[in-house]
């Protein structure tokens, strides 16, 4: 019985270009390439695979880091326009402060040619949009000099700031005035109300000359603070210097 033939290989597999030896290929060397083959077409498989892998994961990083960069963008877009808004709202605030500023009309008339007593009269005038004050409080200030205390004598610190410097005070007692006749209690004023409080000339302290106290503050303004408070509204403070006149 003659020698049998090799089976014929389908024509679908082929062995790999670089098998050299496909010329004179036994059975089990051309099985082996026809191995070889598969292997070396599923391991080309499995690299496309890695690398379509790779891709895919490095292109999902770069769409996570654009979004991440564009989420960061619009935080700081909306911090920018919150900030703004907020400037916004407080220059606003301010503006509207500043138009509800309370308008008095202040005078202080002597009541009589050689007397020491005078009236103050204080008139609430506007703005109208106001309507009303929850509290008024008047305050005289002093000339606006420094005065220093003696740490030898007199006058102590607390004499100093006892002291009135300058050619008024409120009648102390009188109104609910201080003892000292530096300020009156704070009161609620309605719009066009007014308010009226009795001053005399201020007293020269211990240690000072009344001749000399009385021609240092005669003609000078009487120096006031206002402050009004009113709810929902930050306070006000407003500064006076009013002179006193003869009544007419």
């Amino acid at each position: 019985m003659g020698a049998a033939s090799l089976p014929a290989l389908p024509k679908s597999f082929r062995v790999r270009p670089n098998c050299s030896k496909r010329a004179a290929c036994p059975l089990g060397q051309g099985i082996a390439c026809l191995a070889m083959a598969d292997v070396s077409w599923a391991d080309g498989l499995s690299a496309v695979s890695a690398l379509a892998g790779l891709g895919t994961a490095v292109i999902a990083l770069r769409i996570g880091r654009t979004a991440n960069q564009a989420a960061h963008a619009s935080n700081r877009a909306a911090d920018r326009a919150n900030a703004t808004a907020d400037s916004v709202a407080q220059v606003e605030r301010e503006r509207w402060h500043h138009e509800m500023t309370p308008r008095f009309d202040v005078t202080i008339t002597r009541l009589g040619p050689s007397t020491s007593q005078a009236s103050l009269l204080l008139t609430f005038e506007g703005p109208p949009a106001l309507e009303r004050l929850d509290a008024v409080e008047i305050e005289i200030r002093d000339d606006g000099y420094t005065h220093i205390a003696n740490p030898a004598g007199e006058p102590t610190q607390e004499q100093v700031d006892e002291t009135i410097w300058g050619p008024s005070r409120f009648k102390p007692g009188v109104d609910g005035a201080s003892p000292n006749g530096r300020m009156v209690p704070a009161v609620p004023l309605e719009l066009g109300g007014w308010l009226k409080y009795a001053l005399e000339e201020s007293f020269a302290p211990s240690w000072n000359d009344p001749s000399y106290w009385r021609e240092r503050y005669v003609g000078a303004p009487v120096r006031l603070w206002v402050r009004c408070r009113r709810a929902g509204h930050q306070p006000w403070t407003l500064t006076y210097d009013v002179t006193v006149t003869d009544p007419q």
